[in-house]
């Protein structure tokens, strides 16, 4: 088994445009470049209460790109270890007991659009990590 490398981002304002760093593939097909996402563990374990709570947000920045809206997303947490899944603001399609969590969410995105996907509930041993993130896009609100 590998070891988990959490990814590294440099900024360079020398570039044409912006690069957004990915961890794996959307096993869903949806688009998995119109989205920047951070995860950042805001509480830990504590007497009485035994989980991670997982802060997500992401930005939409499909108005960089052909303008398109997002009606469903499903977020891919890779973890430095397995995780047992509480609870979260979306639906868990998988992973649950893996190092790899998929969590469906359906919420309407305009082309510009920053998205508080709120806490993402986990249990796990002692030295749970920040998890990468990749969120992918339906590229359809079903509405324009």
């Amino acid at each position: 088994m590998k070891t988990y490398e959490k990814p590294i981002v440099i900024a360079n304002d020398n570039l044409a445009e912006g690069v957004y760093a990915a961890s794996g593939s959307a096993d869903s097909g949806g688009r998995t470049d119109c989205y920047v996402v951070t995860a950042n563990i805001h509480q830990r374990p504590e007497t009485g209460r035994g989980d991670y709570r997982i802060q997500v947000n992401a930005r939409h920045v499909a108005d960089q790109g052909d303008g398109h809206h997002s009606g469903g997303q499903m977020l891919y947490l890779t973890f430095n270890q397995p995780v047992e899944y509480v609870s979260s603001n979306g639906a868990l399609a998988g992973g649950s007991g893996t190092s790899r969590l998929a969590i469906e969410y359906a919420y309407h995105n305009n082309a510009g659009d920053n998205v508080g996907l709120g806490d993402v509930i986990v249990t796990s041993e002692a030295g749970l990590a920040d998890p990468s993130a990749l969120l992918a896009c339906n590229g359809d609100c079903g509405q324009h």
